[in-house]
């Protein structure tokens, strides 16, 4: 019998599957976000800044605010990369460092959702907390943030900056 977090059963180029695994991602991330009664919207588009709105709160029940959110995988190791403009798939070309790379930034992102691909939880991640931080960071650094949906509840200074003050250097 098949699990939920199995992976690539059908044998597809790894290539290809980790560009498919990004587009499930987003999928998995709007129907678990629509499931818990937020209002979601996936961008048909690609090549955009963001991979979804979702409608976040100022406080429960209280102001809407409208958030870009960054989907992310997890990656083998357990890290959420802060990174864009590296392609994957099968036209993959590394060149190292990628002259499109950049750091997200609040100028297009709003939240990063990482997706754990063994268990789906998922490490909401306001993109104003990754200023300080690298390219990355380890899930294990982030686990005030995993499944946090107080986080769309209370998209406020007050709410964001006591979230911010528990998380590790």
């Amino acid at each position: 019998m098949g699990r939920i977090t199995d992976l690539n059963v059908t044998g597809l180029n790894p290539s290809k599957h980790a560009a498919l695994l990004g587009d499930a991602h987003e999928m998995i991330v709007a129907g678990i976000l629509t499931r818990l009664g937020f209002e979601v919207g996936l961008i048909t588009a690609k090549g955009g800044p963001y991979d979804l709105w979702v409608i976040g709160y100022k406080e429960p029940g209280g102001e809407i605010k409208p958030l870009r959110v960054q989907i992310k995988t997890v990656s083998q190791k357990g890290n959420v990369k802060f990174i864009g403009g590296l392609r994957g798939g099968i036209n993959r070309h590394y060149i190292r460092p990628s002259p499109k790379e950049y750091k997200y930034s609040e100028k297009d992102h709003d939240l990063i959702i990482g997706v754990d691909t063994n268990t789906l939880d998922l490490y909401l991640i306001p993109t104003r907390f990754i200023k300080k931080w690298g390219k990355s960071r380890s899930t294990g650094k982030l686990q005030p943030l995993k499944n946090n949906w107080d986080i769309l509840l209370n998209w406020n200074d007050n709410f964001l900056n006591r979230l911010e003050e528990q998380l590790s250097p």
